[in-house]
């Protein structure tokens, strides 16, 4: 005689699901399981680097600079013939060292406001998608440097622009918005 199979039985209310106590000590626990990691992790990167990681560094970082350390201890750090690369591709996006500087462009190379080193501006001109970026002596645009953001958009148009209107960091000033600030609206 065969037996029947067991029918699944309906699940009665507390085995639905956690409960909301259960809930919050499993999201404590998972807490603590982060907060050790996050130490472990710390100690670990103090012992390959013999520097302390920041308390802001989070998880994901520091997990990644371990294992790149890590990796670097038991694979060797980069090649020389990278490192040259590296440093030859910086020396040509930042000019060559030691450039004369002319007294017009002197004045411009104070940093713009709002625009920090290694930021990357991009506009469409002419169905070209053109990206200039920020550093710390000027605009670097196609291999070239720039004094100012106006002569990388010069550059870009053959016209003359004022380089953050071009990019779009600041609006054309309305009329009334003038006369406000003129104090005679």
């Amino acid at each position: 005689m065969a037996q029947e199979p067991k029918k699944p039985q309906p699940l009665s209310s507390a085995a639905e699901g956690d409960t909301r106590g259960s809930r919050r000590k499993g999201q404590a626990a998972q807490r603590t399981v982060d907060e050790g990691q996050i130490e472990l992790l710390r100690r670990q990167y103090r012992s390959l680097t013999g520097k302390a990681a920041h308390a802001s560094v989070p998880r994901f970082v520091l997990a990644r600079a371990v294992a790149y350390e890590r990796q670097v201890r038991e694979h060797g750090g980069l090649s020389p013939r990278v490192l040259s690369a590296l440093s030859a591709a910086a020396r040509q996006e930042l000019g060559p060292p030691g450039r004369n500087i002319t007294s017009s462009e002197a004045g411009s190379l104070v940093a713009s406001p709002g625009i920090r080193p290694g930021t990357i501006l991009v506009r469409e001109h002419q169905n070209v998608l053109h990206r200039v970026i920020a550093l710390e002596t000027g605009f670097s645009w196609n291999g070239r440097t720039f004094a100012s953001l106006s002569a990388a958009a010069r550059a870009i148009t053959g016209v003359r622009w004022n380089g953050r209107r071009f990019f779009g960091l600041q609006e054309k000033a309305t009329r009334a918005a003038a006369e406000e600030y003129q104090g005679t609206g």
